[in-house]
């Protein structure tokens, strides 16, 4: 009996030290620039991966719950890949947001060693769906190493990235701190316009919207029981004030309803 219950304590033990050290485990996301990350993948032969997120979308926190800390995807982008998370509402963030043209969250985009862009997903993924795409471009002819020579920068191959234009906009980011304010830890508020139970709604519904505002829109997924909701969202404002400000607006002259997030 005393050697039932040590062998039964003892898996019980293991079993708990397994899942604390998955739900420990970190995936190496780094604060590299582009330039900095190409440079980094061609000489180690590894692809990039950038995670696109925002501190409300709860898509991208369900991700960072589930996928991230999932051990053989955060194995595999560790040894793999420079992985880049790209927090949108912060000027970094919301430069890279810019460059790619990033309208829902979460986004993820990969590269192959040269700075090609092989995959740009705009969808929640499970660990299971993660660890397939992460197999499916870890391969051979992905991670080239890159030589270069003396005093030579990289040939890149980041499509319309204007490097020169990146760092004025650090320097000056006047427009940044007019939608987010200046402290990075401020809350960013929303206007959800609607929730759809299919995608292609939503993006239905932001084309349309296009035509009439040019605030930033984004469509988040959320997962209630059992069921994918998109919603969509509108704006990204610094106080709640302004957020109340633009509802009213927005209910006045366009005859919308909206939740303010």
């Amino acid at each position: 009996m005393k050697t039932i219950n040590f062998v039964l304590g003892l898996i019980i033990c293991l079993v708990y030290t397994g899942t604390l050290k998955a739900n420990e485990l970190k995936i190496n996301f780094a604060s590299y620039d582009l330039k900095e990350a190409r440079i980094k993948a061609g000489t180690e032969g590894k692809l990039i991966f950038i995670d696109f997120y925002a501190s409300w979308c709860t898509p991208c926190k369900w991700m960072d719950q589930t996928t991230f800390i999932d051990e053989e995807v955060a194995d595999i982008l560790n040894s793999n890949f420079i992985s880049i998370k790209a927090d949108i509402d912060e000027t970094q963030g919301f430069e890279l947001k810019n460059v790619f043209d990033i309208k829902y969250l979460p986004t993820m985009i990969i590269f192959n060693s040269e700075g090609r862009m092989i995959d740009r997903i705009e969808q929640t993924l499970s660990p299971h769906q993660m660890r397939a795409l992460l197999k499916k471009y870890n391969a051979p002819e992905n991670k080239q190493i890159v030589k270069y020579g003396v005093n030579t920068a990289p040939n890149h191959n980041f499509k319309d990235i204007d490097y020169n234009n990146l760092e004025s906009m650090h320097k000056n980011a006047s427009q940044y701190q007019q939608f987010f304010g200046s402290n990075k830890h401020e809350k960013v508020f929303n206007v959800q316009l609607g929730v759809f139970e299919r995608y292609q709604s939503a993006d239905e519904m932001v084309k349309s919207l296009r035509q009439l505002f040019v605030e930033p829109m984004t469509i988040t997924n959320e997962i209630k029981n059992g069921v994918v909701l998109y919603k969509v969202r509108i704006g990204q404002f610094s106080s709640y004030d302004e957020a109340l400000q633009f509802k009213k607006t927005i209910r006045t002259e366009y005859n919308m309803d909206g939740l303010i997030i």
